[in-house]
């Protein structure tokens, strides 16, 4: 019976407290993927979607690998919510080093970059604790075409 009550207690908590399922958070950010007005051309999705559930510990990060080729214009999308602030992601070299944070953009939930080399780079996704404790969130990496 706890395990019953448990278990609906999991599957009721998002929706008691207006908190998005993944999948429709993948339906949002595939929206920054389409054309914005200051830049031309669609972004094709890599076909992945890089989803992190956070349960509330401010330190808690999801770490995503990715190879980005030169010469390639890329955008990467991140959301948990239907606010557009609630993901703090950075790019980062092999090293560690940051190459972006969108937190010094107040959280904007994309970022257009071109490569001028292939690299491979890690991605770090978490949520800003000031704007959101717990919940799920979903990166997209487009590629123009």
């Amino acid at each position: 019976m706890k395990n019953l009550i448990l278990l609906l207690s999991i599957l009721i908590a998002p929706a008691a407290f207006g908190q998005q399922t993944c999948d429709e958070l993948d339906e949002l950010a595939a929206k920054y993927l389409e054309p914005k007005k200051e830049s031309s051309g669609v972004f094709i999705s890599d076909g992945q979607v890089y989803t992190a559930f956070f349960a509330g510990d401010t330190e808690e990060e999801a770490e995503f690998a990715a190879t980005f080729y030169g010469g390639s214009t890329y955008r990467i999308a991140a959301t948990a919510g239907s606010k557009d602030n609630y993901v703090i992601f950075e790019i980062k070299d092999q090293e560690g080093k940051v190459l972006f944070s969108n937190a010094e953009f107040k959280n904007e939930p994309y970022w257009d970059f071109q490569m001028e080399s292939t690299l491979d780079l890690r991605i770090i996704m978490k949520l800003d604790p000031d704007k959101k404790e717990s919940g799920c969130a979903t990166m997209l990496i487009g590629f123009q075409q």
